[in-house]
């Protein structure tokens, strides 16, 4: 429980920017209530006139003689143990203290009773001076005042009911917006490995799906879920003016409806749990789907995946049914529980004007005789306290649904990242020296989270690169390649080790400074679904257009965007599926090139291209890479590679198993023999 409270204190602070809405929205609701009380409460001069057969001038005054008449009888009470009191002044035997102290104390409760008394004569007279010469005494006359007047109460609460929803569903809407972009802008700070722990679908789902269910609760929540407690709350207190002692048998009822509602939260809580969850594998399978659709349809997946995805389905059915049959079965059990605590009230009061009497076994019900009407209007208002608990009990489930949704988000919000900045972090000069990997370890965090027992990528490697230098890493697959690299931006941190920059340790500069030297090529060009001009300048945003388009120039861009109706405005599609793969490639290598970094990262740039873009990609490289240093992964050692590189490190098992030039690892290194071997048969 304090951990749901906390989520809902933490969603305050995205409600406090829009906090003058959401109290016009609580005012609003106030009204609701105060015009739902005055329109039960027009229950009771209806009954006084056409069941008890009074005007309400005569009920009034009839009020005022029975009022002052009681005030007169408290007054001759009061003096009548003022004078009991007077004569123990002064003694100081215990009889006497303790004679004194019960006068006392009956003469403080009569003066609260005549204090009581003095305010109901004073609100009568009131009434018999401003309210009496305006109403009818005609009875059907007094019908049509009456109806008109609730008339005019309903239409001004349905006015109020309509802002109070509007300004509720503004806030709510507003603050899950809000509570997108922070979740947004925290995943953004995650490192790549964090973000791939979740998933893409499961994020997607928490930041759609889940939002969304939000904001509809978030609107019933402001809305009507509070209008409904302040309507109760409303005609509660009118049926404590009326009788308060018959009204405090309610109390008796508090302590079960809490308890059934708090075993309602946590079978929904689970339920709900479970049906987001199983809302995220369905957004996973669906993007998995899609995402492979050449394979599905090559191998005729189609029949297996439509049965899969009829299981996952009817897996989110059955979860969707348990939080059905949980609200249906609050619904029922919050009606019967208020119709019983409505009757334990109405059945002692029927009691009491049958009889004619103001107490039960001794119990004092009622200050006076009750009359019917006063009956009929307490009746009206318990049923009118009835009423929004059972519409309330119908919005549990999406307060609960709200609830578990905020319970994700702030979650994977409070999820910490795996490459933390130094709180004190120290300045780092552009490259000039050397970069070097000292002793580094490295395994994936998904082989711990998952155990799967993965063997660690890196294991004790050391390898240093001099300033400007252009390395290649080679080696057989898995043998930590592309991790390698990985770690220079820091995409995820060594688990042991150090990679230092000039002899500086990246984990003690700023992030920013230390990816700002940086430019990644990976083997697969990540577009964005923009034109060719944008995505290129998506490694220095601040570029001019002049800039973006001689880096398109340098990386051979424009000889094949001049060609498309648009040119650079061209849109390359989701993921640049508008392009070929060689095309994509060179926009990723332009992209580099305008960025100007002192450390250029190519992770296997040329891999799955066509051979004229290969020879393209490698132009540009040959001319780009001087005086910068530059990692290249590539399993192609051919000619155009080697006329650029300097040497070359070999990687095997996780370690550097050799380092040094083309010629000279032909003749030392039997693997790389065998990898520039295999590398000549592919080319060939």
């Amino acid at each position: 429980m304090p951990r749901v409270v906390n989520h809902w204190w933490r969603l305050g602070r995205f409600v406090w920017p829009y906090r003058r809405q959401a109290v016009l929205s609580l005012v609003f609701g106030g009204l609701v209530a105060a015009l739902w009380g005055l329109e039960l409460l027009l229950t009771f001069p209806v009954v006084t006139v056409f069941v008890e057969g009074k005007t309400l001038q005569q009920y009034v005054q009839d009020e005022l003689a029975a009022a002052q008449a009681s005030l007169e009888r408290g007054r001759a009470d009061l003096d009548d143990v003022e004078q009991s009191l007077a004569p123990l002044i002064g003694h100081d035997d215990d009889t006497s203290i303790e004679r004194r102290l019960d006068l006392l104390r009956t003469q403080a409760r009569l003066e609260r009773k005549l204090d009581s008394q003095a305010w109901r004569l004073w609100w009568l007279n009131w009434v018999a001076a401003h309210v009496m010469p305006w109403l009818p005494e005609q009875p059907f006359h007094l019908l049509l005042v009456l109806f008109s007047v609730l008339i005019i109460t309903t239409l001004a609460k349905s006015a109020c009911s309509f802002a109070q929803d509007v300004w509720a569903g503004g806030v709510a809407e507003l603050c899950v917006i809000d509570l997108r972009a922070a979740m947004f802008r925290r995943l953004l700070k995650r490192d790549p490995q964090s973000i791939e722990l979740d998933s893409a679908p499961q994020l997607l789902s928490a930041l759609t799906y889940d939002l969304q269910g939000l904001a509809h609760g978030l609107t019933l929540v402001g809305g009507r879920v509070v209008r409904e407690p302040l309507k109760a709350v409303a005609c509660v207190v009118a049926a404590f003016c009326l009788n308060w002692q018959l009204t405090s048998l309610l109390l008796l009822f508090v302590p079960l409806a809490v308890w059934m509602f708090h075993r309602f939260g946590q079978r929904l809580r689970k339920a709900v749990h479970r049906m987001l969850d199983t809302m995220a594998r369905i957004y996973k399978f669906l993007e998995e789907t899609f995402s492979n659709a050449r394979v599905v349809i090559a191998f005729q997946m189609q029949g297996p995946l439509r049965r899969k995805f009829h299981r996952q389905n009817r897996q989110f059915y059955r979860q969707s049914l348990k939080i059905v049959a949980i609200d249906a079965l609050s619904n029922p059990a919050t009606e019967l529980l208020g119709m019983v605590a409505v009757m334990a009230v109405v059945l002692p009061g029927a009691y009491l004007v049958l009889r004619e009497t103001t107490s039960i076994w001794g119990v004092r019900l009622a200050s006076g005789p009750m009359t019917v009407a006063e009956l009929s209007a307490l009746y009206a208002l318990l049923a009118g306290v009835h009423d929004p608990v059972r519409k309330f009990s119908k919005y549990f489930t999406t307060i609960k649904q709200c609830s578990s949704a905020l319970e994700r988000a702030f979650q994977l919000m409070d999820r910490p990242t795996l490459v933390e900045q130094s709180p004190t972090p120290q300045w780092l000069p552009p490259l000039r020296t050397s970069l070097e990997f000292r002793d580094v370890h490295f395994r994936y965090a998904a082989a711990e989270t998952n155990g799967a027992g993965r063997a660690a990528v890196l294991n004790g490697l050391s390898l240093t690169i001099a300033a400007g230098e252009t390395v290649a890493v080679v080696g057989p697959n898995g043998c930590g390649k592309s991790t390698l690299l990985g770690l220079l931006p820091r995409f995820y941190d060594p688990v042991d080790g150090a990679v230092l920059i000039d002899g500086v340790n990246v984990r003690d500069v700023r992030l920013a400074d230390l990816r700002r030297q940086v430019a990644w090529v990976p083997q697969d060009a990540l577009l964005i679904d923009d034109t060719i001009h944008e995505n290129i300048r998506y490694g220095r945003p601040q570029a001019t257009a002049a800039e973006v388009r001689d880096a398109a120039a340098r990386a051979h861009v424009l000889e094949f965007a001049e060609r498309l109706p648009q040119g650079m405005n061209t849109r390359v599609g989701e993921r640049g599926r508008d392009l070929s793969g060689g095309q994509r490639q060179r926009i990723a290598v332009a992209r580099a090139i305008l960025r100007d970094p002192r450390l250029l990262i190519l992770d296997e740039p040329t891999a799955a291209i066509d051979a004229e873009s290969e020879q393209l990609i490698h132009a540009s490289l040959q001319d780009f890479v001087r005086g910068r240093t530059t990692l290249l992964v590539t399993h192609m050692l051919g000619p155009a590679v080697l006329s650029y590189v300097s040497r070359i490190a070999v990687l095997d098992r996780g370690r550097v198993v050799a380092f040094g030039r083309h010629d000279e690892l032909q003749e030392t290194c039997p693997l790389y023999q065998r990898l520039f071997v295999s590398a000549e048969r592919t080319a060939a």
